[in-house]
């Protein structure tokens, strides 16, 4: 782990320093995760800019984003678009333990399914109809990475791959106002996968069923992909009331 470095006189406005190694974006997660820590600073306190944390950790922009989006699914920060990112806790959303969460989100998270379920199977069976060769390979990459980051044991590179196996499927349909909508959800929404994901054997169930949703994606089967996404969503929401949630 990549440490921060210690302020001195001559180094008191550089709190980070520079990555050199590969894996930019975890080094960058944890030396921010260490100014948090290191610097005290209370839920609400506003990070250093983006253009800052590029100045300091001497990594593209790409990097720093998601190294902020890790942290953000941590729950540790909230980014506000305009405004910057901020403190949210000091112990992030995924390492409260399942129940008392889903009980603290329970409104947030019957709302984030209630959505989903009236957007998602038709979004599916439009994807079957209209998505392209390109779009279909995407979501096959983005399920083989769901799979990857179930073996590492990476609960961070589950839900973004979670997300973005969605997000593609919105974007199979071809509409503008489904996309956004999708996307608007995968950016500031996420409690639902955060959640949902924590469930014990719910990964391995997501692996079967983004795959039975793919096939018939593939297949052109509207009919199938719609009711294959709304089983999905309905059992995720049926493993989470077993968890705890009313």
């Amino acid at each position: 782990m990549v440490k921060l470095v210690r302020p001195v006189a001559q180094q008191s406005k550089n709190m980070l320093k520079p990555i050199k190694k590969t894996r930019l974006a975890e080094a960058a997660v944890e030396q921010i995760k260490d100014l948090i820590t290191e610097k005290g600073m209370e839920p609400g306190a506003k990070l250093p800019s983006e253009r800052e944390l590029i100045k300091q950790l001497r990594i593209s922009r790409a990097s720093v984003r998601e190294a902020l989006r890790h942290l953000e699914i941590l729950g540790l920060i909230e980014v506000k678009p305009g405004s910057g990112a901020f403190v949210r806790e000091v112990v992030g959303d995924l390492f409260f333990p399942l129940a008392p969460w889903l009980s603290k989100h329970e409104e947030t998270l019957h709302n984030h399914f209630e959505a989903r379920q009236v957007m998602e199977p038709r979004a599916a069976a439009y994807a079957a109809q209209r998505a392209s060769s390109s779009v279909i390979q995407a979501m096959r990459a983005a399920l083989a990475t769901f799979k990857e980051k179930k073996e590492q044991n990476d609960l961070v590179g589950l839900i973004l791959s979670d997300v973005e196996f969605h997000r593609l499927i919105a974007l199979g349909t071809g509409n503008k106002t489904l996309m956004v909508l999708m996307d608007t959800i995968a950016r500031f929404l996420l409690d639902g996968w955060k959640a949902s994901l924590r469930v014990p054997g719910r990964i391995e169930k997501t692996v079967a069923e983004h795959q039975s949703i793919l096939d018939a994606i593939e297949k052109g089967d509207s009919e199938g992909a719609s009711q294959r996404m709304g089983q999905h969503l309905e059992n995720a929401l049926s493993d989470l009331a077993a968890a705890g949630l009313k």
